[in-house]
């Protein structure tokens, strides 16, 4: 007698199916799994893209604002070369009115105190030092001129340092060279 086992064929059978299931359902939940990460990273590179686009327009706005700040510096770095030019300018300003007395005090007291028959050649003035070259008809008036310039207050160690008899033009008149020193300003009557 035969003997066929039938139930090993249909365990065999069944264990086919089950086997298939297996495998039916493992690409089943891969596909899904697969799927999941393919969204995944869909939804990772749209966040990323959405990111980088954001990043790019708030870079534009940066540089716009930097090219902004930038003028704006520049026109600051203007103002305050400006302002300083303007500030040199008026520091000369205010040297040249506080020397500005000067010469009219120098030529002032030198025209009160000079004779008649005295005229001057050359009066030159270099940091508060003055030098004078001039003629006159006679000897005493060169004395009597440096004499009214010692008395002025706002000269300081007048000398004579040459005088001499010369012709001009037939004429016997007396040539002269002198110094002086200006007083300092805070000594010198208003």
């Amino acid at each position: 007698m035969v003997r066929i086992n039938l139930i090993s064929a249909e365990q065999g059978i069944q264990k086919r199916k089950r086997v298939a299931i297996v495998i039916q359902n493992q690409l089943i939940l891969g596909s899904v799994l697969l799927s999941v990460v393919v969204l995944i990273l869909g939804v990772v590179w749209i966040l990323l893209d959405r990111r980088i686009s954001s990043l790019e327009i708030e870079k534009t706005a940066k540089l716009e604002e930097l090219a902004i700040l930038k003028a704006q510096v520049q026109e600051v770095e203007n103002y305050e070369r400006d302002k300083k030019t303007v500030l040199e300018r008026i520091d000369v300003i205010h040297k040249l009115r506080e020397h500005q007395a000067l010469p009219v005090q120098l030529l002032d007291g030198v025209s009160r105190g000079i004779p008649a028959r005295v005229w001057l050649t050359v009066l030159r003035e270099n940091t508060g030092k003055v030098e004078i070259e001039g003629r006159s008809m006679t000897n005493g008036e060169i004395v009597d001129f440096v004499s009214r310039l010692k008395e002025n207050p706002m000269f300081r160690a007048v000398e004579l340092l040459e005088s001499r008899q010369e012709k001009e033009m037939g004429v016997s008149v007396y040539s002269f060279k002198l110094t002086f020193s200006l007083s300092p300003q805070e000594e010198r009557p208003s």
